[in-house]
């Protein structure tokens, strides 16, 4: 027999090589080995059977349904595109991302997508049904160009895979009018991914099963629950509270456990992709509704997206996920691909299709379609997409104690923190493994081994030690998180001279180029200048929550707030010692320019500028900067230097950074920037939405 022989067999001129399913992993296969064969001239018939019904467009071929997917396009996926000549057309793209944002139980890491790469969204199929206009999907801009490249594609479904008379693989395929057809083959690549029934194990499907007893030594990967739906929200919303970014939320609640959830932004919906235990242990869809009432009601969701429960939900499904590679995901004359053999975990399972893909397509052509020639060329890919999976989960599980655990939290960002105020933007060891990490673009050994670095551990002893002396001061000091969100406040380095030039340009004057002290922090606060400027008038005053320290009377003692002439005094009563600041100079709604006495400071700087950001919300700059007293003689200097040390810079460090934080929750809880009105009067709420099932795949647009 055929499949029994020794002898290596290869495709032949003509030979028909039929493609099972026509999703990303199926239409790179297709694309790839027709681009290939041309190359060696040899053609090839390829016919691609997809059970999604086309979609009448004018620009690119549509699917109907869902393909249950975040649907995010990474940097290293899109670097692939662009090199085999696959550019992604503007209207599938959904929304294009200037900064990835990582959300720890301590504080959220802002990290910004490199300059030469590109990191976007789109939808895969045509759902959610809300969308207007031309429904195109990235699923069917690449089954159009593997129709370009000269792929037939047949609408049905196939049910079964066996070998007919001549040896050659046969499925039986169910066509759109009902009826069974059989369909012959040189080659078979199973694409159909793992939810074609969406929410059952597809190890039950019954082309799993015949593949099976094709090859007893097919084991199918394991997989779970996950959680995806998808809210319509408004451009407007999205526009204000997430502009050009991407958030990955790493914790939920006690109540709530979720290890990795997505926010993606995709023109006025907002995608939600959930795993975690809740997830893992929900009967779905039964308890679909409570679990999206209690993720968008959490604290840290109310703080990105404020007012975010009320909007209509425009479609949810609960997916499974690949966890593990399957075995032997291969026989005589017929290879899996794509996320039925397995998928990168947790992060950019469309580049793993590609490669899974790719690497099928070369060994067909280069090595033969018997068992024995797929497992030397294909089986490295899935021997790469085992192992890449092997370190990944190493790798998330130290992320997770990274994130989640909030001492070790506390550590890891104070390291990010420090790394991104000190040291060059080339050489920040720990900010490079936390792009990696969420941006998927790099493998899972390559970020592990960097995670065990010297520079990154070097990274987080410093951070470590900086922590424990900040917990003290701010132990000192009396100041308490509590209600109070935590949000970055660091200048990078190369950012400093840009705030600075802002600095002189609103004040009309130059700032000092060489101070002895100098020290800035910015946040973005959603709320208007005026009503920032009236918390900060605020400043010194009894009742203020920011600047609210033991030890340290800090009060308005002269002239009004935020007008020129306003004193500010600070005083620690039991030294009998203190300073006082003068306003001198306003510039309208936008700066206020604060100048130290002579008597702890020479030409000392305190600054409060307030700019606007390009999503419409604002950002507050603070700058401090001052020249410390020499004293005379050598008493005078042994005390100012004595001062000095007992008075560090990094207090203004640990003070301010719970100040702007302070400030900012007090300023947006004023002003919420909710979902459109026109968008709340459509459609169903979230919590009443039903999950949504298989039968999504057969709904039309619209």
């Amino acid at each position: 027999m055929h499949r029994t022989s020794s002898q290596s067999v290869s495709l032949q001129n003509n030979d028909c090589v039929a493609v099972v399913g026509g999703g990303p992993s199926g239409s790179f296969f297709a694309i790839h080995l027709l681009r290939e064969a041309r190359r060696l001239n040899r053609p090839i018939d390829v016919v691609i059977v997809e059970k999604r019904g086309p979609i009448e467009m004018d620009a690119a071929l549509g699917c109907r349904g869902c393909t249950f997917c975040a649907g995010g396009i990474s940097p290293r996926l899109d670097q692939i595109l662009e090199e085999q000549g696959l550019s992604v057309p503007d209207e599938i793209v959904q929304g294009r991302f200037d900064y990835v944002w990582i959300q720890g139980q301590w504080k959220n890491f802002r990290l910004r997508v490199p300059k030469d790469m590109r990191m976007y969204s789109v939808f895969r199929g045509s759902l959610p049904g809300r969308r207007s206009g031309k429904p195109a999907g990235f699923d069917g801009f690449l089954l159009g160009e593997a129709v370009k490249e000269g792929a037939r594609i047949l609408y049905g479904t196939v049910e079964a895979m066996s070998y007919g008379a001549s040896g050659l693989p046969r499925l039986t395929v169910r066509t759109e009018s009902g009826e069974s057809a059989p369909l012959d083959a040189s080659f078979v690549t199973i694409a159909t991914g793992i939810n074609a029934h969406c929410g059952l194990d597809y190890r039950g499907d019954s082309l799993i099963a015949s593949i099976k007893r094709l090859n007893p030594a097919f084991v199918p990967g394991r997989s779970r629950k996950a959680l995806i739906f998808e809210l319509d929200v408004g451009e407007d919303y999205l526009e204000h509270n997430l502009h050009r970014e991407i958030y990955f939320i790493e914790y939920g609640s006690k109540h709530l456990a979720l290890e990795h959830t997505a926010l993606v932004p995709k023109g006025r919906f907002l995608t939600v992709a959930m795993l975690g235990k809740c997830v893992d242990e929900a009967v779905l869809p039964r308890d679909s509704r409570q679990i999206v009432h209690d993720f968008l009601t959490l604290p840290q969701i109310e703080r990105i997206l404020p007012g975010i429960e009320a909007a209509p939900l425009a479609c949810a499904c609960a997916p499974r996920m690949t966890v593990t590679t399957a075995r032997s995901p291969f026989g005589y004359r017929f290879a899996i691909i794509g996320d039925a053999v397995g998928s990168r975990l947790n992060k950019d399972g469309l580049f793993s299709a590609h490669v899974t893909a790719s690497r099928l397509a070369q060994t067909v052509l280069q090595d033969g379609i018997d068992q024995r020639a797929l497992a030397k060329g294909y089986g490295k890919a899935i021997q790469w997409l085992a192992a890449d999976n092997r370190f990944g989960r190493m790798v998330f599980g130290l992320s997770r104690v990274a994130f989640t655990t909030p001492v070790v939290g506390r550590i890891t960002y104070q390291a990010f923190a420090t790394e991104s105020k000190v040291r060059d933007e080339g050489s920040r060891p720990l900010s490079s493994v936390l792009w990696k990490i969420a941006s998927g673009t790099a493998d899972y050994r390559e970020v592990l081994r960097e995670m065990c670095s010297y520079g990154v551990l070097r990274s987080i002893v410093m951070g470590a030690a900086i922590t424990l002396r900040n917990v003290v001061f701010e132990s000192l000091f009396g100041l308490k998180w509590g209600e109070y969100g935590r949000y970055p406040t660091v200048v990078l380095k190369e950012k400093r001279e840009v705030l600075k030039g802002r600095l002189s340009l609103s004040l009309g004057m130059e700032l000092g180029v060489t101070p002895d002290f100098e020290r800035m922090y910015v946040i973005k606060i959603r709320g208007s200048e005026q009503e920032i400027m009236d918390e900060l008038a605020k400043f010194g005053h009894p009742d203020a929550r920011f600047l609210d320290l033991r030890f340290v009377e800090i009060r308005q003692i002269q002239g009004e707030p935020n007008e020129v002439g306003s004193v500010i005094r600070y005083r620690v009563p039991f030294a009998g010692f203190g300073a006082e600041l003068r306003l001198t100079k306003r510039v309208g709604l936008e700066t206020l320019f604060y100048q130290f006495d002579r008597r702890l400071a020479d030409h000392g700087q305190l600054i409060f500028n307030i700019a606007p950001t390009k999503d419409g919300n604002r950002g507050l700059s603070i700058y401090a900067a001052f020249d410390y007293k020499k004293g005379q003689g050598f008493t005078g200097r042994v005390l100012w230097g004595v001062a000095r040390v007992l008075f560090p810079g990094f207090v203004h460090d640990v003070v301010w950074n719970h100040a702007l934080c302070t400030l900012k929750e007090e300023v947006e809880r004023k002003h919420a920037y909710t979902p459109t009105p026109a968008a709340l009067d459509e459609g169903p709420r979230a919590p009443s939405m039903p999950i949504a099932r298989e039968e999504r795949y057969e709904r039309p647009a619209g």
